[in-house]
């Protein structure tokens, strides 16, 4: 009996520790179901969020493709225009070259007559002017090749040809610097074919009134004083 008594005393203090340990089992189940809630809840939110930030990114992610593509749009309209500009350069350069090759031809045409004028090798002198004003309509001598080539005809003694020369500098270049020359050389030209009327002493007399200073001047004058005196 007192063995008896003994175990129903064992047994009703582990029904109290199980007891106890249910208790605490149920209490830490109850904290459990409460951090699992709240895990829950979280995790909720995150997919939330992660939701939203995958909205985002999708979006930003289409603004750059849209971003790219005008990008792309600009790059390849500065493509083009750069190409283009390139080829405007490059037909710049083309056109410059062919003009420089004009000029350096109708510097060299101009200048050779040049010399042989010069060297008084009238005959060749004349055919250079007469190229170079052929050849060359828009030259910068236009003015002093139409001169010359007057000059090379009066050095031949082709009078008339060499007048009308020198009559085209002073009607097409009337503010020309070889006005006081063409002015002499017209009225020289008058004389030498016979003409020498009123108008070759009024050119020789412009000559000296309007360029007083200048060497035409002197040979204006010596023109007339021959002029002047009687024909034996």
């Amino acid at each position: 009996m007192l063995d008896l008594s003994q175990q129903s005393d064992e047994l009703k203090d582990q029904v109290s520790e199980l007891k106890s340990t249910v208790g605490s089992l149920q209490a830490n189940q109850a904290d459990l179901s409460v951090s699992i809630k709240q895990l829950r809840e979280e995790l909720t939110a995150y997919t939330e969020t992660v939701k939203a930030s995958q909205g985002d990114m999708t979006k930003l992610s289409i603004k750059l493709d849209d971003i790219g593509a005008q990008l792309s749009g600009k790059v390849a309209a500065l493509g083009q225009s750069i190409t283009k500009a390139q080829a405007e350069v490059l037909e710049e350069q083309k056109a410059a070259l062919a003009e420089a090759k004009r000029g350096g031809g109708a510097t060299d045409v101009f200048y050779t007559a040049e010399k042989r004028l010069q060297g008084k090798d009238y005959a060749q002198a004349a055919k250079g002017f007469e190229q170079y004003l052929r050849d060359y309509p828009k030259g910068e001598l236009l003015d002093v090749a139409t001169y010359d080539l007057g000059l090379a005809y009066y050095g031949l003694k082709q009078w008339e040809k060499a007048g009308r020369q020198f009559a085209l500098v002073l009607d097409k270049y009337p503010k020309s610097g070889q006005t006081p020359g063409a002015r002499l050389h017209y009225a020289l030209s008058l004389i030498n074919l016979k003409k020498a009327g009123d108008e070759a002493r009024a050119y020789l007399e412009s000559v000296q009134a309007d360029f007083p200073k200048s060497p035409e001047a002197k040979e204006a004058a010596a023109a007339l004083k021959r002029l002047a005196q009687p024909k034996k």
